[in-house]
């Protein structure tokens, strides 16, 4: 463990710092949380902050293992200090809606609000192409210091953690992630996912986190060969669209 927080340090410092800024703060909204019982959507209004901050720290705390494989500093670079920018700013603007009471996501009932809403999507779609440009980059790379099923699991994951991350556009033009039903019915316990209706951000979260799954295959099954990770992408792809399919529909998954 020691070598791997190392690893990821030395590769990208910022990106790691930012990984252990949102761990912190995720420490401090679950106090707040204690003590501020307001509640959005049916849920207290702190949970979504803390969820993003749960997810920006680990996708902080993943780059850092690609991009140690990837030879172009300047662009390494770039990224880096780009995402901590973007995802901080989208930090911001969530966790400073909800001490106001007031959503982050799909408001437009103010300008404010609804300034704040479009510059988070600026700003986080500006990040995820980015993000796309930088998996392509790795078709570029040899597998010479990593395996080739290790390459190939860092070229799906990032690719597919974009296009389903770009999934996002559809919930902002329908002002709504719930499909048959108004955001803030019963859900799941803190994801809050529908559980009466279609949930488009079943299929967001599962793609987002194909940068997480799809390399921990290899590390957990010790494969070398592209065949089996290529396979696994493509049936891990197909499952994810398929719950996206199904949240159209308007079913619930659970």
């Amino acid at each position: 463990m020691k070598s791997l927080i190392t690893r990821i340090r030395t590769s990208s410092p910022v990106l790691y710092y930012c990984g252990l800024g949102h761990l912190s703060l995720l420490v401090l909204l679950l106090i707040i949380a204690q003590f501020d019982h307001r509640q959005l959507v049916g849920i207290n209004l702190w949970i979504k902050p803390m969820k993003f901050a749960i997810s920006i720290a680990i996708y902080c705390l993943t780059w850092p293992l690609f991009l140690q494989y990837l030879p172009y500093e300047r662009l390494k670079k770039r990224f880096a200090n780009f995402t901590v920018f973007a995802l901080a700013f989208e930090m911001i603007a969530i966790g400073t809606q909800a001490a106001r009471g007031e959503l982050s996501h799909y408001n437009i009932s103010s300008p404010y609000n609804g300034l704040v809403f479009s510059l988070m999507g600026i700003v986080i779609v500006s990040q995820t192409l980015f993000a796309l440009y930088v998996g392509l980059m790795f078709f570029k790379v040899k597998a010479e210091k990593l395996s080739a099923a290790l390459l190939w699991a860092i070229r799906f994951a990032t690719i597919m953690a974009a296009v389903f991350a770009l999934e996002g556009g559809l919930m902002a033009s329908r002002m709504a992630h719930t499909v048959g039903a108004a955001d803030g019915r019963p859900g799941l316990p803190f994801v809050n996912w529908s559980t009466i209706a279609g949930d488009l951000r079943i299929a967001h979260f599962m793609g987002l986190h194909a940068l997480q799954i799809i390399p921990l295959f290899v590390v957990f099954t010790g494969i070398k060969n592209a065949k089996p990770i290529i396979v696994f992408s493509m049936v891990y792809f197909v499952v994810v669209s398929l719950l996206f399919y199904n949240a159209l529909l308007g079913k619930a998954l659970f």
